[in-house]
């Protein structure tokens, strides 16, 4: 419920609890993502490598994309109606719109895999196809490469199907966010600014 352009007090808990599943989900993921590439070092054997839990890792930085999606959703609603709650949320956050968070193909990576999936597939793929890969980002061999998911260590850049997607900005943000909200839900779940239990 929407007040004077300000989210009900009591009901902002809601709104920063649901945010913090998101981030500390993310967090999560980037947390296993980095235990996992830290056992791994330069001039590692290509026995070590085989034992990669590549599928592990692309599935944490997925999920990454996904809680990002979802966080965007909050600020920038697809419907007008919702408008001024994503107003109000990027206030109390501090949220610009050259946030990562609103990359536009971010929220279509997930929201339209389904169509995208279809229409990558109906392009007749000619070429080697990974599923999965992590690692540098191969040189170009004059043989067209497709990847399903992968992540380029080097340019640390996630992709799926034919988007790519910058993971430093992304995680640097949910981190950011993380603190705040976290911040807020221990200031009784109220935004900065507010009294806990105030209407």
């Amino acid at each position: 419920m929407i007040i004077d352009g300000e989210i009900f007090g009591p009901y902002q808990a809601f709104y920063i609890e649901s945010m913090l599943f998101n981030c500390n989900s993310a967090v999560r993921s980037v947390h296993r993502v980095n235990a996992v590439f830290s056992q791994y070092h330069e001039g590692v054997t290509e026995q070590e490598w085989d034992s990669f839990p590549t599928h592990a890792i692309l599935n944490e930085l997925q999920n990454v994309v996904l809680q990002g999606a979802a966080l965007s959703r909050y600020f920038w609603p697809v419907r007008n109606r919702h408008a001024e709650r994503g107003a109000f949320l990027r206030n109390k956050l501090n949220i610009e719109d050259s946030n990562p968070l609103k990359a536009r193909d971010l929220r279509n990576a997930i929201e339209h895999f389904d169509e995208r999936l279809d229409k990558y597939l109906s392009d007749e793929l000619v070429g080697n196809i990974l599923p999965e890969y992590v690692g540098t980002r191969p040189s170009d061999s004059g043989v067209p490469g497709h990847f399903f998911r992968a992540y380029f260590s080097d340019s640390r850049v996630f992709r799926l199907l034919d988007g790519e997607y910058e993971m430093d900005p992304l995680i640097t943000e949910i981190s950011r966010l993380t603190d705040a909200l976290q911040l807020a839900a221990d200031n009784g779940g109220v935004f900065k600014g507010q009294a806990p239990g105030t209407y």
